[in-house]
């Protein structure tokens, strides 16, 4: 949606016809965009998206604006041709007799030479109901008509065009006003039957819980019971190898462990085995050094 309905472009020697323009478009409740403490004669960021929030860029050409030699000239031909570029956006009106030069010569421009303060022409009728066609508003013509006192006429115009700006004027604020106030609302009925399937649900799913609860205590249980006898299980079974696997040393009967000794010079018969070999005999001497 647009922001403004006119983006307006004159040179600065042409300020007090753009004011006077503007404030004739405003008073018929157009939104107008128009710089007047505009000094740069560069097109800026902000100007060009000033121009691109406008259903409309009306550009004023007038002698000072067609001058080629003029910075503030190339400024005004900046904005018309970036809004030439866009579909349906550049509208112009001449101030006087100079023409720009081409391809905006060949468009479209309003006549608004010899309009003053309290004189309109007829380029102006027309160039208002250019730029109220496109935001579909009609009979502004008629309006302009109407004599600042004619006030039945100015209220029959409205009772005709109900939507247009003109009519609406003064209706957005006095709307709040005259609107009924909004009934208080009322608090929610209680919900006995509501309270009471919740609970009677909750009392079902009680006892669930519980079996769910006393299962799982006896699983654990009965897993602890199997992971302790095991483990007695290994216990015992170390003790009963290690007993039969240690060797018995004889004792006497006061309880003295006896120790059985060879004579000097003897290996006691139990180390001896089948494997062991028997002692070498002595074999007759060899000379080798011969």
């Amino acid at each position: 949606m647009a922001r403004y309905d006119v983006f307006l472009a004159s040179t600065m020697a042409d300020r007090e016809k753009a004011e006077l323009i503007v404030r004739r478009l405003r008073a018929l409740k157009f939104k107008v965009r128009y710089d007047k403490k505009r000094e740069h004669t560069t097109p800026t960021p902000k100007d060009y998206r000033d121009a691109d929030n406008a259903r409309a860029t009306l550009i004023l050409w007038s002698a000072a604006a067609c001058e080629t030699d003029s910075p503030d000239s190339d400024w005004v031909h900046a904005i018309a041709h970036h809004a030439r570029s866009k579909t349906d956006v550049l509208v112009q009106a001449s101030l006087d007799t100079a023409i720009p030069d081409e391809p905006l010569s060949k468009d479209q421009r309003f006549d608004l030479s010899g309009m003053g303060p309290r004189k309109l022409v007829e380029g102006y009728y027309q160039l208002v109901e250019d730029l109220g066609a496109r935001d579909g508003r009609t009979d502004l013509r008629d309006w302009l008509a109407l004599k600042a006192s004619d006030k039945d006429g100015k209220e029959i115009w409205k009772e005709n065009h109900p939507n247009d700006p003109l009519a609406l004027v003064g209706k957005a604020k006095a709307a709040p006003t005259t609107a009924a106030p909004a009934p208080k609302p009322r608090p929610a009925p209680a919900a006995p039957e509501i309270t009471a399937s919740r609970s009677f649900v909750a009392n079902l799913e009680a006892p669930a819980s519980r079996s769910k609860t006393s299962r799982q205590d006896q699983l654990e249980t009965m897993m602890l019971s199997a992971v302790g006898a095991v483990i007695i299980g290994m216990l015992l079974l170390s003790a009963a190898l290690r007993s039969s696997i240690a060797e018995t040393v004889p004792t006497s009967a006061d309880g003295t462990q006896l120790v059985e000794q060879c004579p000097a010079g003897q290996i006691p018969a139990y180390l001896l085995d089948q494997w062991v070999r028997p002692p070498l005999e002595p074999g007759p001497i060899i000379d080798d050094t011969e």
